[in-house]
């Protein structure tokens, strides 16, 4: 009958050296695929990075973490572990503008709060109380509550622990305020103050409501012009490509002529004009930033213009409000916006650009070009 194995901690010593720092070095067994146990040692870092033994077990904790899977709830484990772990294992799988916004609620709200406590110490009402104590947005707030959740799920996984405290935490995600619009006019007088390739770029927006790490990911290849449409293929952010936000995300939509003749206009005047191009791409031809082009071009034409506060997204809010005061079906307006659903799996695959689509896209597009004079057309 086989014993179960006995948790396995290790041994931490101070390596002394006859040049330079001394270090922290890490010694344990390793399983070989033959079902030999051979011992292993890992430097940790020097003394200059781990001042004291408390600092270097502290980062040898995942390393227990990781040879000890396999032994359930064999030792508490503390939730900057449980961090690490889930940085090292998990994070790569996600888009790269998920990674980063894990890694900031992470590293900022989440460790430095928790980060000494252990799994099974970790109460509701006190998680609770803290969200609360926040000086953050709703949707925010939100975020980090269901990161929270995440790290448990993955523990319960990993079977480190076996309950969610997360489960009991409340947090409403209501917003502060509406979300902020423009009108067709509005729009008309910010692209005016736009000079080009922002200018095409708004109309984009405007006109499709496409996220902006859609608008810096699109190709010239996307375009199919004989049909009319235009395939949301891929996501750049800060310079990154990567996947679209969803699944439901990744299909085609409606491409009105009016929208056509600005964007062939500008390819004409672009160095970059092959399929595989860019077609907002840099002066090296790579796709440019979605933060600086808000802060250096659109905030001041916003001002100029005398329009108020925008963001990338205003753009995205406005489109689905024009569709809506526009009486468009519901169903078409959501395969317009291209959100997520539970609906059938054809929902989410069919790539057809149905008439109705085209139709309700063209009344948009139709509000702002009526807005727009003859000289901000052809821009």
């Amino acid at each position: 009958m086989s014993s179960r194995p006995r948790y396995q901690y290790g041994c931490l010593t101070r390596m002394k050296r006859t040049r330079g720092e001394d270090i922290w070095q890490f010694r344990f067994y390793e399983t070989t695929k033959e079902g030999l146990r051979r011992r292993r040692a890992r430097t940790i870092g020097t003394i200059a990075q781990y001042a004291t033994r408390a600092d270097a077990l502290r980062a040898v904790e995942p390393i227990r973490h990781r040879l000890n899977l396999k032994h359930r709830f064999a030792r508490p484990t503390s939730i900057r572990a449980l961090v690490d772990l889930y940085v090292e294992q998990e994070l790569p799988r996600l888009r790269y503008s998920t990674q980063r916004s894990y890694l900031s609620a992470l590293k900022q709200w989440i460790e430095p709060q928790w980060g000494d406590c252990l799994l099974e110490e970790l109460k509701p009402v006190p998680v609770e109380q803290w969200l609360r104590s926040l000086l953050l947005a709703p949707k925010s707030k939100v975020h980090i509550r269901s990161l929270l959740h995440l790290l448990y799920q993955c523990a319960r996984r990993w079977e480190v622990t076996d309950s969610n405290p997360i489960d009991l935490v409340r947090q409403s995600g209501s917003r502060r305020g509406i979300p902020r619009v423009l009108t067709a006019e509005q729009i008309r007088l910010l692209l005016e103050q736009l000079s080009q390739p922002y200018h095409t770029m708004v109309l984009i927006a405007a006109c499709l409501g496409l996220r902006v790490s859609e608008i810096m990911g699109l190709q010239w290849g996307d375009f199919d012009w004989e049909n009319f449409s235009v395939m949301v293929r891929r996501s750049v952010v800060h310079g990154r490509v990567g996947d679209t936000k969803t699944e439901a995300s990744f299909r085609p939509l409606p491409l009105d002529t009016r929208l056509m003749a600005p964007l062939q206009e500008l390819r004409g005047r672009s160095s970059y004009a092959k399929q595989e191009d860019f077609v907002f791409a840099n002066a090296t031809g790579q796709p440019r930033w979605q933060e600086s082009i808000l802060h250096r071009q659109l905030k001041p034409a916003a001002a100029r213009a005398a329009i108020g506060k925008i963001g990338w997204h205003t753009f995205r809010h406005s489109y689905s409000t024009m569709l809506r005061s526009l009486g468009t079906d519901i169903k078409v307006q959501q395969e317009l916006l291209r959100h997520s659903t539970i609906q059938s799996t054809m929902n989410v695959y069919t790539q057809a650009v149905s008439a109705q689509k085209h139709a309700a896209n063209s009344r948009v597009v139709e509000m702002i070009f009526s807005n727009l004079r003859g000289s901000d057309r052809a821009a």
